[in-house]
């Protein structure tokens, strides 16, 4: 037997035909885009290259020279002030507060003294001062808002109105609208006392606060009416005694069974009361820090009539209290034809 016979020869396929096939030459369209590719692979390394070293100079030159950074922010005057307020001062207050030197550059300018311009004036609650290069200096303001007005007299001046904030602090006020400022009621009772270039806070102002923005919101027609609010009593029995146009003194409590609101109806309540009944005239001290269902009151006249008889409306007089002094006794809740929560 012969070799072949027993090892037959392989299996041949088309892969074994010898094929010469020139490669499809590159079209222009396709070089353009390959060109760009590659150029901008290029470039991408060049500008993070670029960065790197420029990134690598200044922390250099910061470290050991730093003054050559901030020479060229230096040079340029300042251009502007940006205002962010939440209250009433504006751009110009700000440039008379501040009083900055001409063509003065942002590294000149001391932040803190000038933080400490704008804080002077007691009306600013916070303040923040911050430079953004080149030339823009940015001044951010909390403001306080006043709720009452104090008489003051500084110097030889003769007596002027300041505003009085909720935290009791006393400020001269820039920017407000007359109808504002006229409607707020004065503080009385209180002296003040100068701290520095202005004056010390008053005590109990964030409960003088608390009464007026409740009657403010609840009874704006009563609260129209207050005039004067008394802190001469707080500091003793804590009442607060307000002058209205209507009533001559109406003390409030600091009851956490009675709050501001209920006290403020029960006063609303009276007042409707004696204006429909008119009983003895016109109604000259309430006491509504007293709890209970009966209020005392004071009239002009004695509250009860010659012939010994009640008023009309329900009053009792007071056997411990002097003439003229009776207890206003309110009706029942449910009884109560209105909605008010005595």
């Amino acid at each position: 037997m012969s070799q072949s016979s027993v090892n037959p020869p392989p299996s041949r396929t088309w892969r074994d035909i010898p094929q010469s096939v020139t490669p499809r030459a590159m079209s222009r369209e396709g070089k353009k885009r390959f060109a760009m590719a590659v150029g901008n692979i290029v470039g991408m390394v060049l500008v993070l290259g670029a960065a790197g070293w420029g990134i690598y100079e200044v922390v250099g030159i910061w470290e050991t020279n730093p003054t050559r950074i901030t020479a060229a922010a230096s040079g340029v005057p300042l251009k502007d002030i940006a205002l962010r307020t939440d209250g009433v001062l504006d751009k110009a207050w700000v440039l008379r507060t501040l009083d900055l030197p001409k063509n003065a550059t942002l590294m000149e300018l001391n932040l803190a003294d000038l933080h400490q311009r704008l804080m002077a004036s007691g009306q600013v609650q916070s303040a923040v001062v911050t430079r953004k290069f080149p030339d823009l200096l940015i001044v951010t303001l909390q403001e306080r808002s006043p709720v009452a007005r104090v008489m003051a007299q500084i110097g030889g001046t003769s007596p002027q109105p300041l505003m009085v904030a909720r935290d009791g602090s006393v400020y001269s006020g820039a920017g407000y609208a007359s109808p504002l400022t006229e409607a707020l009621p004065f503080i009385d009772g209180v002296k003040l006392l100068r701290q520095g270039e202005g004056f010390a806070r008053i005590e109990g102002m964030e409960q003088v606060a608390d009464l007026l923005g409740e009657a403010h919101t609840s009874t704006p027609e009563l609260y129209r009416t207050f005039r004067i609010v008394s802190l001469a009593r707080f500091a003793v029995d804590s009442t607060i005694v307000v002058k209205s146009t209507e009533v001559e003194a109406i003390t409030f409590g600091l009851r956490a069974d009675l709050p501001f609101a209920r006290q403020l109806a029960r006063l609303d309540y009276i007042l409707d009361e004696t204006r429909r009944q008119n009983p003895t005239g016109p109604l000259k001290a309430v006491n509504l820090a007293v709890g209970g269902n009966q209020v005392p009151v004071a009239f002009d006249t004695p509250a009860v009539t010659a012939d010994g008889r009640a008023p009309r409306v329900s009053l009792k007089p007071s056997a411990s209290s002097p003439s003229g002094t009776a207890l206003f006794s309110l009706p029942p809740r449910s009884l109560s034809s209105s909605k008010r929560d005595f």
